[in-house]
């Protein structure tokens, strides 16, 4: 029975690592997303100024 106690362990820590992994990409998306708005908004600025 100890055999499966390290079994369950070993799925949880790679199931949070997962689901951290895929928070932090999440969140690395986000800021990406709004860096090329914030960009695109800058050039269209620059082409109504040309």
């Amino acid at each position: 029975m100890e055999h499966a106690t390290y079994l369950i362990i070993a799925y949880m820590a790679i199931w949070g690592g997962l689901a951290g992994y895929l928070l932090w990409l999440s969140n690395c998306q986000r800021r990406t997303a709004r860096q090329l708005e914030l960009l695109c908004a800058q050039l269209e600025q620059q082409e109504d100024l040309s």
